[in-house]
């Protein structure tokens, strides 16, 4: 991934920022786009070459501009679809030192897991945040929270995780496809659990 470093693409954006909230607007967040951040800065980890993704490892390098953008995830495990009432849940992974949270109200939190909890908004139950507790740095943000315009301009779908979680609804019961099947069809890689996971 060294040669992301080099492939930089200079901004256009005139560092505007990328915004998401719950429902109600009791939790807004923000934070830059990934074009805006300069992988050359020493200051950074090498965890960035595996969450921003440069144009060359993109799919559609032409939106946005052929600007860098941030890795995103579909989720197909049960905790996600059961806390937020949908089939997939599409994640992204922003670093804490470049996202702004605001809330307004008390918040909730949900132990999903014995590794992360989730937030959520008490007012209208949106489902925004999972933090991992074996992540201080940064923390995962739900992709349908976002209301900047042109989500896609700004962010790479990488692949589906969590795959086994949901072998059951992914064929219908003669197995010959409809359920999610249509939604697996999309050419990304499919894992069983997270991405480091073997191929499902």
């Amino acid at each position: 991934m060294e040669s992301s470093k080099t492939a930089q693409v200079p901004s256009t954006s005139s560092n505007e920022t990328i915004k998401g909230q719950c429902r109600c607007g009791c939790i807004t967040y923000e934070f830059p786009k990934a074009s805006d951040i300069d992988l050359n800065d020493k200051n950074l980890s090498e965890s960035y070459n595996t969450i921003i993704i440069p144009p060359e490892k993109q799919k559609f390098p032409e939106r946005g501009g052929r600007s860098n953008k941030w890795r995103a995830s579909h989720c197909h495990c049960a905790a996600c679809r059961q806390t937020a009432g949908a089939l997939v849940v599409s994640w992204t992974y922003i670093p804490l030192k470049h996202l702004t949270v605001t809330r307004k109200e008390k918040t909730g939190m949900y132990r999903a897991s014995n590794r992360a909890s989730r937030e959520f908004c008490l007012i209208c139950g949106a489902a925004v945040f999972f933090h991992d507790d074996d992540d201080t740095n940064g923390m995962d943000l739900t992709l349908a929270t976002i209301t900047t315009p042109r989500l896609f301009d700004y962010f790479e779908l990488v692949g589906h995780i969590w795959v086994e979680d949901a072998a059951d609804i992914i064929l219908d019961e003669d197995g010959k496809g409809g359920g999610l099947a249509t939604i697996l069809n999309d050419g990304l890689p499919r894992t069983k659990q997270d991405s480091a996971s073997e191929a499902y």
